[in-house]
């Protein structure tokens, strides 16, 4: 039987090796949904466990039977969820229960799964998933319940790839990664400029994090571009408002299509004039595009009038800044990490469907 000493691990690698790898799955995770991500999740469950893990596959109208994965020595089962293009919380919430059913009535608890296990794309997990897990495991006794998201998969990969599976399944570190820090981008396929994506991403994190002279900076390149071409900063602007509210209903901070407006006033670096028609274009632009029929607001459209564009732009910017302090005062997460979700959702929602 192998032994852990007759293998290399990445446990045990250089910081800036392990780094490599963790950009290498940040990377994967910001582009892919659906199929694409179960097997991406089954190359990094490879990496850690070999020919013990297997992946499977739907048969006819029976489906994959609830299974997405086994863990065979440990008889672990796995379901993942991860939808295309964004993560809703109650419907992930349903798919698990679906899961949950499916797999009790093809497999015996206790003989053939011994941990069930709801994996989703997505940088943590929300505590009402936890909370129906934990209402699983307490009706099915000698069964395990757990939530893995993308944060668990990462430390999972982290502390117990092998790091001969891991060259196999995500290739060798060259030595200039070395250098390699943690980086922000924008994926190509999400059709976002990526220039204008990453100053808005900054800057907010400039304003968040008290950073005045890298905010000051990058507010004038930004005034200065915005009347070069406000299209291009309407796309961007509108699509993090979009993350924003991704990010709040996944939380389940507040209803994004009757959005608390006192609170919201509160927080947002709005004049009382914006409050009106300008208000609930830009907002109704982006709920809209999420909620769709579904939004129950009359908004004006943005129109092709440069003016009226470019006040859109700067309503929209100063609305995703109140949105996240908002979503912090409800919820009492720090601005920063709700700021990672919502760049995860901008860096990982392709604009177009094809």
């Amino acid at each position: 039987m192998a032994r852990k000493e007759d293998f290399e691990w990445l446990e045990s690698r250089p910081e800036w090796v392990k780094n490599a790898y963790r950009v290498k799955v940040e990377v994967e995770y910001r582009r892919t949904s659906g199929t694409s991500f179960q097997q991406l999740f089954d190359r990094i469950m490879r990496s850690i466990h070999g020919d013990d893990y297997s992946s499977t596959a739907t048969y006819g109208n029976q489906g994959d039977l609830g299974c997405d994965g086994i863990l065979k020595s440990r008889k672990v089962h796995f379901a993942v969820y991860s939808p295309n293009p964004y993560f809703k919380l109650p419907e992930a919430r349903r798919k698990m229960r679906d899961d949950f059913t499916r797999m009790l009535e093809c497999w015996e608890v206790g003989r053939q799964v011994e941990q069930w296990t709801f994996v989703i794309n997505y940088p943590g997990a929300h505590p009402s998933l936890l909370a129906e897990a934990q209402e699983f495991e307490e009706s099915h006794p000698g069964l395990s319940v757990s939530i893995w998201s993308r944060y668990d998969l990462t430390q999972q990969l982290l502390a117990y790839a092998r790091m001969d599976l891991l060259h196999s399944e995500f290739g060798t570190v060259e030595a200039q990664a070395k250098r390699l820090v943690p980086l922000n981008f924008v994926p190509e396929d999400t059709a976002l400029p990526s220039d204008e994506a990453t100053i808005t991403y900054k800057r907010l994190r400039a304003r968040i994090t008290c950073e005045r002279d890298e905010f000051d900076k990058l507010t004038s390149q930004w005034l200065e571009e915005l009347g070069e071409n406000p299209i291009r900063w309407l796309l961007v602007h509108n699509w993090f408002l979009i993350g924003v509210m991704a990010a709040a209903t996944m939380a389940d901070a507040y209803d994004i299509s009757n959005p608390p407006l006192n609170r919201l006033k509160y927080t947002s670096p709005l004049n009382e004039a914006a409050w009106g028609d300008l208000f609930e274009t830009a907002w109704g632009t982006a709920a809209g595009m999420i909620l769709r029929e579904d939004y129950p607001r009359e908004f004006q459209r943005v129109g092709d009038d440069p003016e009226r564009v470019m006040h859109i732009c700067m309503t929209q910017d100063a609305l995703t800044l109140g949105a996240i302090r908002m979503h912090s005062l409800i919820t009492r997460e720090w601005e920063s990490d709700i700021l990672e979700d919502v760049w995860s959702h901008v860096t990982s929602i392709k604009i177009h469907e094809d």
